[in-house]
């Protein structure tokens, strides 16, 4: 029986030489998330066809992708003799009709230019970070103030296994930059970090990091690319702000 894992699908990845590197990266992760679904469990089309009943959530556009991916997953697959019969997921059309449900998300943006003023207190400092780098709270507290190294323009985010490299956008620096004891701030607890931010905001740091979602996507980054800067591992919690 095959195992379905990362080597299978780096494999397969690298037989398709012609796609960009952002398109490679795309099908890695999709193929990551079906391989995970099956974990490990004999491939039949009963597993594909729960497999599929997953992807119902997304919208259209979403679901083509997913399934068009893992459809030429499995034919090289076949064709190269790992498994024995050929299995295929259902085609869906990337413009079917989607009917508006409770599920359906409408988030929206909102003005944040008031929050880019000169930094005054920590809780200016904490609304910043978020709306710039989409940091929680538990991810601010582990910086130090040496990992933002302003002439590269770069801030190193390490967690969970993970280092993220961010870029530093130019009115970001210019506020934060002049700052002389930011490792003050961050070794702040989690209940020092909340009130702080409380009386700078009304918004929590989940709604803050809402809004760098939204303005990530406004400004057309791909969702592998805004799921790589928030540091997550699947694209299924992003899904939603992209239909």
């Amino acid at each position: 029986m095959i195992l379905l894992n990362e080597k299978k699908i780096k494999a397969f990845i690298n037989t398709r030489q012609q796609l960009s590197e952002n398109t490679k990266l795309a099908y890695f992760y999709d193929l990551r998330a079906f391989i995970k679904f099956v974990d490990g469990k004999p491939l039949t089309q009963t597993i594909l066809n729960m497999f599929q009943l997953e992807l119902r959530t997304l919208a259209p556009a979403s679901q083509h992708r997913k399934v068009s991916t893992i459809n030429l997953f499995l034919k090289y697959l076949y064709q190269s003799g790992d498994i024995t019969q050929y299995y295929e997921l259902e085609s869906i059309s990337p413009l079917a009709h989607r009917q508006t449900s409770h599920t359906e998300y409408r988030g929206r943006l909102i003005d944040i230019t008031p929050y880019y003023h000169q930094v005054q207190k920590p809780g200016d400092l904490l609304v910043l970070l978020i709306l710039e780098f989409g940091l929680k709270p538990s991810e601010i507290q582990t910086l130090k103030w040496a990992d933002f190294n302003w002439d590269f323009k770069i801030l190193t985010v390490a967690g969970n296994g993970i280092k993220r490299i961010l870029p530093i956008r130019e009115r970001f620096s210019r506020l934060a930059r002049p700052i002389k004891n930011g490792d003050e701030l961050f070794t702040k607890s989690r209940q020092f970090l909340h009130y702080e931010l409380k009386k700078t905001t009304s918004l929590s740091s989940a709604s803050l990091r809402e809004q760098y979602i939204l303005q990530r996507v406004a400004e057309k980054m791909s969702i592998y690319k805004l799921a790589e800067s928030l540091g997550l591992k699947s694209i299924q919690t992003l899904d939603k702000y992209y239909r």
